[in-house]
């Protein structure tokens, strides 16, 4: 295959590529790089099973459309119809490894996914704890014998950390004394840190001291992993009578709190491990009483002559 004046010429190999061929060479080259590899070598089973006899040279936004019409008909493993923002994360990934094949590898002149548009996504949850949902979730964490999960909740709730931020943590990367963790592969791909408050700090000490200093801090029985606390959140949940809750849910509470005690969105996305300011803004409307006041207070003098 070679490049004439901006046009392909497509030699007879080029023209019995497949999709299925596209992704086992993506696959091979740039999916080992990826951090979400796992998640997407799945959705391109997926795109393998739907479209991966089409050839590539006559592939067009008409099949894909039909093939996003049949995703979107699926259902998750709990026999719930997937969700658009599902849908477009499939979408995402089968265009960027079109866009390989039309940039890096040349087997295509044009990525056909351009003109498949995205399924517009239900806005974010906006489930906030209130001050009694706090303190019956932490009763309820108190009640159990195993004193981990209560240091989680806390965790979560006081430093807005993800669940697998703060389950993956090892104890390598936990610096007591300067009440920080360091997050070495956040969702968004960045390493950053994170505050733990004194009162988690002196929870976590007891912890160290029981587990001892090496591993996870929150470990499974083999200490091979994770622990995995479905079983013991799901209880935890139900004796607070917590309705139309998930544990991702705390990072929102949280977030809610700093914007509510005048925290900016730049703090907030901070706090969160944000890269741009856009998710934090969903919380701008919260910090509008507290920019008044400030504004107030600071340009007090230039009404001083009225």
């Amino acid at each position: 295959m070679e490049l004439d004046a901006g046009r392909f010429l497509f030699d007879g190999a080029s023209k019995k590529r497949t999709v299925s061929d596209l992704i086992e060479r993506y696959e091979a080259d740039i999916l080992p790089e990826k951090k979400s590899r796992r998640d997407q070598r799945q959705q391109l089973v997926v795109w393998r099973e739907l479209i991966g006899h089409e050839k590539l040279l006559s592939l067009s936004s008409a099949t894909l459309m039909e093939a996003r019409r049949r995703i979107a008909g699926r259902t998750t493993r709990y026999g719930k119809p997937v969700s658009n923002a599902t849908v477009n994360r499939y979408l995402a990934v089968l265009s960027h490894v079109l866009n390989i094949a039309e940039n890096q590898y040349q087997w295509i002149s044009e990525n056909p996914m351009r003109r498949v548009p995205l399924l517009k996504e239900a806005q974010g949850r906006d489930r906030v704890l209130s001050d009694a949902e706090i303190q019956r979730l932490l009763d309820a964490c108190a009640e159990l014998k195993d004193s981990r999960l209560e240091v989680i909740v806390l965790m979560a709730l006081t430093s807005a950390m993800r669940r697998g931020e703060i389950m993956n943590l090892t104890w390598d990367r936990v610096f007591l004394d300067e009440g920080i963790v360091k997050i070495e592969e956040p969702k968004n791909g960045e390493r950053r840190t994170a505050t733990v408050l004194p009162e988690v700090v002196n929870r976590l000490s007891a912890l160290q001291d029981e587990e001892g200093r090496i591993g996870y801090l929150f470990p499974n029985k083999t200490l091979t992993g994770p622990w995995d606390f479905k079983k013991t959140w799901q209880k935890v949940v139900q004796r607070a009578d917590l309705k139309d809750f998930r544990f991702h849910d705390l990072r929102h509470t949280a977030a809610t709190m700093i914007a509510k005690s005048g925290g900016s969105v730049p703090q907030i996305a901070a706090v969160l491990g944000h890269k741009s300011f856009k998710m934090a803004s969903r919380y701008a409307h919260l910090t509008e009483g507290h920019t008044r006041e400030l504004l107030s207070k600071t340009m007090k003098g230039v009404f001083s002559n009225d």
